[in-house]
C-alpha cells in the first residue's frame, strides 16, 4: 500500500470567524488547490476554554482550516498566515503525510 502513498504537507490554521476571508485569500495566493472549513469549533487555549457560539452570527467563534498539498505551497501558507497572525489570534499546525491520490492536491 504504500507505494500508492505520496508524501505531502498539511496545514491547520484557527482563527476567529471575521478572519476567515483573510486565510481564504492567503491560501489561494499560496496555491493551495482546496481546502476544508470546520465552523463551530471549540476547544482549551490560553484564555481557557473557548465554547462554539455561532447561532446567530457567523462572524463570531472560532474556525480551523485544514489544506494538504505540496511543500512548497504549504510554505508559502505558512508565511502568509504567519504575516495575519502579526495583528489578528490563530494558531497554526503544520505537518508531514502521506496522501492517496495525489492529483486531488495540486492546483490546476
Amino acid at each position: 500500500m504504500s507505494d500508492l502513498l505520496h508524501k505531502m504537507r498539511k496545514i491547520e490554521i484557527v482563527v476567529g470567524a471575521e478572519d476567515v476571508k483573510l486565510v481564504e485569500d492567503a491560501l489561494r495566493d499560496a496555491g493551495l488547490g482546496g481546502w476544508t472549513i470546520l465552523r463551530d469549533v471549540a476547544g482549551m487555549g490560553h484564555h481557557g476554554f473557548h465554547q462554539a457560539r455561532t447561532i446567530f452570527n457567523d462572524q463570531t467563534g472560532l474556525v480551523m482550516f485544514v489544506g494538504v498539498g505540496p511543500a512548497e505551497a504549504i510554505s508559502g501558507a505558512t508565511s502568509r498566515v504567519g504575516s495575519i497572525f502579526r495583528h489578528k489570534a490563530g494558531v497554526m499546525f503544520v505537518s508531514d503525510v502521506e496522501v492517496l491520490r495525489s492529483d486531488y492536491f495540486v492546483t490546476a
